[in-house]
């Protein structure tokens, strides 16, 4: 089972993909540190917050829920402890 942060990371790499985005350029535009983006790409965060997700998503620019929109996301599939 994956934990949130792993599902988190899979995501950002999916949309920065997408969007050719360095972490670096995914901060500024998020208005996250650029420390934090590479903490959470490094797998080292533990337990990332409902407003680093829409900070993440704004950045993204798409909402909060179309970052989320992924089966993998229900409660079944996730490690929670």
């Amino acid at each position: 089972m994956k934990t949130l942060n792993d599902l988190v990371v899979e995501r950002l790499l999916k949309f920065m993909g997408e969007r050719n985005l360095t972490q670096y350029k995914l901060a500024e535009l998020s208005g996250l540190p650029y420390p934090t983006i590479k903490s959470i790409m490094q797998k080292r965060t533990k337990g990332i917050t409902l407003k680093t997700i829409i900070l993440l998503a704004n950045g993204l620019n798409i909402t909060p829920a179309e970052f989320i929109n992924d089966k993998a996301f229900s409660a079944e599939n996730l490690d929670l402890e």
